[in-house]
Parts: structure tokens; sequence; C-alpha cells
């Protein structure tokens, strides 16, 4: 239930799900989150075609601005990716519960209490 929540809040708004997955399953699932690694980014995938082709099909997309997310995205992926194989279990593990913290605070502040313009 909780992997369906993530998904539609990936899907509309698409803000760290990816760490928000990741620091779920690494408090439900003691794996090394790298064997997770895999799971994650086909379910966030997931979500992103389906969130795209709803958008696509109700006309809602800025096509120059998407490709150039997308392109950021890719580069940002992989660079993540090669990061995340070379450091240890626990520091990744650590990051994501850290970097979730953070950007769950500053979303908190930006919508309700209007602190934060970043």
């Amino acid at each position: 239930m909780l992997q369906f929540a993530l998904g539609v809040y990936g899907g509309y708004f698409g803000g760290a799900v990816g760490i928000m997955m990741m620091a779920m399953w690494g408090l439900i699932d003691k794996r090394d989150l790298k064997e997770l690694n895999a799971p994650r980014t086909l379910m966030v995938s997931a979500a992103n075609v389906v969130a795209v082709a709803a958008f696509a099909f109700a006309q809602a997309v800025h096509w120059p601005v998407t490709l150039a997310m997308l392109a950021g995205a890719v580069i940002g992926g992989y660079g993540g990716a090669r990061a995340g194989r070379r450091a240890p279990a626990n520091v990744i593990r650590g990051f994501t519960l850290f970097i979730t913290f953070c950007i769950t605070l500053i979303f908190f502040f930006k919508a309700y209490l209007g602190g934060i313009h970043a």
C-alpha cells in the first residue's frame, strides 16, 4: 500500500520519490541497499511512464523543458549509480535517510510555512 502511494506521488510530483523508496525499503528490508537499486529504478520508471502518458494525453507537457530535464535525469542517474556501487551499504543507508529527512523538511516549510523559497 505504501509503495502504491509512493508511485502515485512519484507520478504526479516526483520530488525525491526514489530516495523515499530507498529510505522506506531501508527501514523495512535489511538487505543491502545496492540490491534494491534495480527494483527502485523499475518502480520509479513505471510511475514516470504512466505519468508521462497521462500528461501527454492531456496535452499538458512543455516538450523543450521536458527534454532538458530528461537529459539531466539520465546524466544524474548514471552518475548516482556509479557512486552507489562504490560506497558501503551503511553509508548509502545513512545518506539516503538524511537526504530524505532534509527534502521532507524543505517541502514542509515551503508548503505550510512559506519560509524557504529555494
